[in-house]
This record gives C-alpha cells, structure tokens and sequence, in this order.
C-alpha cells in the first residue's frame, strides 16, 4: 500500500517520531527517578521518626511529673519528719499515750519516706533511660532530615535537567509536526497510540526498525522504487523507506 507524499514530509515524520521517542524516555525517566523513589523512603522514614519521637517525649514528660510529684511529696514528708522529731524530742510532750502516738506517727513518715525514695530512685532510671531514647530518635531524626534534604535538592536538580530536555524536544518535535500534512500527521498519531508510542517507523537496509521484521530483498526493492507512503505488512505502521 503507498499513496503521494511528499519526501521531505516523511523526513520530518520520521524526525517528529525521534523527539515524540525522547520525550517518552525523558517523562518515564522522570517518572522513575530512583532518587525520587528514595527520597519517598526516607521521608516515610522520617515521618516514623517524628511520631516515635512525639511519644517518647510525651512519656519523659510523663515521668519528669511524676519525679516533680514525688519530689515534692518527700519534700513535705521531711519537713513534717523533722517538725514531729521536734516534739518528740523537746520534752513538750510527757503524756506517755501521746508519747507513743508521736514516736509510731514519725516512725510511719519514715516508712512512707523510704517508700517515696524507693520510686523516686525508680523513676529516675526510667527518665534516663526514656531521656536516653529520646536523644537517639531526635539524632536520628536530625539526620535522616539532613538526608532528606540532600536528596530533595538532587532530584530537583534532577528534574529540572529534564524538564528543560523535555522543552527542547517538545519545541523540536512541534517544529517538525507543523509542516506535516494533517492527514499524515493524523494517522501518525492514531498509529503512536496503538503500537506502544511508534507510529513510524525506517526503513533500515532491509529491516522495518518499528517491529524489526526483516523484509525479502524483492520487497524492498519494490518500496524503494515506490518511495512514498508505505506501510509495514507486519506491524502496520508507517513505514519510511530513505
């Protein structure tokens, strides 16, 4: 099959094709960054990061009360220690029933005291080591950030190379298109979309570079006589034969 067109029209064919090619490449490439894909990564990273950081700071916040609260319960427990061992010891107090009442009361604030020590001294393992954890996920945090910013400024580096590609061949390929005769043009592009971004393809000695099916030496002696518009028997696309 060939019909009347112009040579020259099929040149730029054949040059809209090689941009319409790259500017594919180029979007897929973009698309597919593996620094896009790890910058994704890391920040799903950091984000894991922020939330463990946000709970171990609320539970050191949570034991820094706890400390405060029974800091201040000792605090208040030694001052009614020693305002009892006062009168205990003054000589104020002679009633041997009260006597014994004063001594079991100063030796029970004695016991709470051991007792409020004893979880203070507790209490303050678990805010070191909740002191300690945080630290680390803040650190780790701090340099996944660091990294997450490194990789932001590569792929936008990335990207911006690209996207200026992009406009050269999107600007080439419009040049090309614009003196190509819309039937053309239009069968192209309705061939572009079916067989997987080529609507066109060369003639390459003896080979159709579309669907790389080698062709009978007869056969392309015919399409060369021809000259025109062709179409691969095979992968029916068009066929440019230079």
């Amino acid at each position: 099959m060939s019909q009347d067109v112009d040579s020259s029209a099929l040149r730029q064919l054949l040059n809209a094709q090689r941009e319409d090619s790259a500017i594919a490449l180029l979007i897929h490439r973009r698309r597919n960054l593996e620094e896009a894909k790890r910058l994704e990564e890391v920040l799903a990273q950091l984000e894991e990061l922020t939330a463990d950081a946000a709970i171990a700071r609320k539970k050191s916040d949570e034991i820094t009360r706890r400390q405060t609260r029974l800091e201040g319960e000792m605090e208040i427990g030694d001052a009614k220690i020693e305002r009892e061992e006062q009168r205990l010891f003054s000589g104020g107090v002679s009633n041997p029933k009260e006597l014994g009442a004063l001594q079991a009361e100063v030796e029970m604030l004695k016991r709470r005291r051991a007792t409020l020590e004893d979880d203070l001294l507790e209490v303050m393992v678990q805010r070191d080591q909740a002191n300690a954890t945080l630290e680390a996920l803040e650190t780790e945090g701090a340099q996944t950030s660091m990294w997450a910013e490194e990789l932001n400024v590569t792929v936008s580096s990335l990207t911006d190379e690209i996207d200026r590609e992009l406009s050269r061949h999107q600007t080439s390929r419009t040049e090309h298109a614009s003196v190509i005769p819309q039937p053309l043009l239009e069968l192209y592009e309705t061939l572009r979309e079916a067989k997987g971004g080529v609507g066109a393809a060369e003639l390459e000695r003896d080979t159709c570079s579309g669907c790389h099916t080698k062709l009978p030496a007869r056969e392309v002696e015919r399409l060369r006589a021809e000259g025109s518009l062709q179409r691969c028997d095979n992968c029916r696309r068009i066929l440019v034969v230079t």
